[in-house]
């Protein structure tokens, strides 16, 4: 059986890779005022500091909601066994937000009344992680989602709001380019399923494809919860379109993706987005998944690292973790954010009590700088986009997701050049 020492090597190099601009600009935990108003959270010896996770484990894509708490877990565990925060233990602490707002925010409320939680990876769910952000800031507890990617996420001026995975406004940008550009399609309809991710996303690949030129023939909202949208799919057919975009999820694009060959879609191609980027869409959708295309952030992290990572979840979880979920590298480098910040602010008082610091904890965070994850490099700037700005593409062969090129010329490198859809696109987000 592989040994955890081979693991440390490299995942170790991720967990205790505290940036030095982080350092250098967080305040000396020796100067943090005595406890006061919440101000500061304060373990006694034996107490766990917690971390809380939020993601979706039963509802809309329960499989990437546990590839994303087992990932986390993992740096968790990795963190403690090389001695957790200045020998306190540190406490991943789970729950189910249903991928809703209305599961979110009992949830955050329930983080925001537990004084030894100091931060949150997550929500998973942008629908979830806009209004459990509200409960974060009256709370001053920083939050680092792995996987909202909605432009108005970030776009709100929360000082508290983070991610590491990428963002809608650029996501949306590059699969129209690549729809117009790389697969040389001029008309397309586009559905949505009314949810903060999937309307916003849609929203801003129909702005951007008839801003480069290209004709959106239709545009409709489907109910998530139905099982038969065929009636939809029959009045798009009868507009011709060389492609079906769709903003949502994986149980509603594998229905899509088998109910199009029954509706005179069969020559349509179907692209989607990061919420359908799974096994699980290829499991549920079966042969009709074969062409179906869809965009993710593109991975930069070190290879050997993620091999490493990969091996330690497969004999963790007995599975490889791309067959349970996309985000996991995002999960763990959201985790190890935290913790990075963790280590710059936290310090021991004279009577040997940990003390952490809010507001340096969320400057801390937010102050995070050239960290190499899992996931690529991330480097956090003004508003908390933490992760890569650029898109991957992938179409489905054989069974198997497969990345292909994407130019150059067609990524979204600033997000100031998105200045002008920042209106259009505020709904954005997985």
């Amino acid at each position: 059986m592989r040994t955890r020492y081979s693991v440390f090597a490299l995942l170790m190099v991720l967990l205790l890779a505290v940036s030095p601009v982080l350092a250098a600009n967080t305040p000396n935990a020796t100067k943090v005022a005595p406890h006061q108003d919440g101000a500061v959270a304060v373990f006694a010896p034996g107490e766990s500091v917690k971390i809380g996770l939020a993601t979706d484990l039963s509802n809309i894509i329960p499989e990437f909601g546990l590839d994303i708490a087992q990932a986390a877990q993992l740096a968790v565990d990795l963190y403690n066994e090389n001695g957790g925060l200045l020998g306190f233990t540190v406490e991943l602490a789970v729950e189910d937000d249903l991928c809703t707002g209305e599961g979110a925010t009992p949830v955050a409320n329930l983080f925001a009344s537990d004084p030894a939680v100091v931060g949150v990876v997550g929500h998973t769910c942008s629908g979830a992680s806009v209004p459990a952000s509200l409960v974060y800031q009256d709370a001053r507890i920083p939050m680092v989602s792995p996987s909202s990617t909605a432009g108005s996420f970030t776009a709100r001026g929360l000082d508290v709001v983070n991610r590491v995975a990428f963002n809608d406004n650029v996501q949306g940008v590059v699969a129209a380019r690549y729809i117009y550009s790389e697969l040389g399609v001029t008309t397309i309809a586009v559905l949505h399923d009314n949810s903060t991710y999937g309307k916003g996303l849609a929203d801003t690949v129909a702005a951007t494809f008839a801003e480069l030129g290209g004709e959106v023939v239709a545009s409709d909202v489907i109910d998530p919860d139905a099982q038969d949208y065929r009636s939809t799919l029959s009045v798009i057919a009868e507009s011709e379109p060389e492609l079906l975009y769709f903003g949502g999820y994986v149980s509603q694009g594998a229905l899509l993706a088998e109910q199009m060959l029954e509706t005179g879609l069969e020559e349509t191609i179907f692209f989607s987005d990061d919420g359908i980027f799974g096994q699980d869409f290829i499991d549920q959708a079966g042969d009709a998944a074969e062409t179906a295309f869809a965009t993710f952030g593109l991975q930069l992290g070190d290879p050997a690292a993620n091999e490493e990572f990969d091996a330690l979840y497969e004999e963790t979880y007995g599975t490889l973790p791309d067959e349970v979920g996309p985000f996991h590298a995002q999960s763990f480098d959201s985790t190890v954010v935290i913790l990075n910040a963790l280590e710059a602010v936290a310090e021991l008082d004279a009577d040997g009590n940990l003390v952490v610091d809010r507001e340096a904890l969320i400057a801390a965070v937010r102050a995070t700088t050239d960290l190499a994850g899992l996931s690529g490099n991330i480097t956090c700037d003004e508003n908390g986009d933490c992760g890569s700005a650029l898109i991957a593409v992938h179409v489905v062969e054989d069974g198997a997701w497969v990345e292909l090129e994407v130019p150059a010329e067609l990524q979204v490198y600033q997000f100031e050049e998105m200045d002008d859809m920042e209106e259009s696109s505020e709904e954005a987000g997985s």
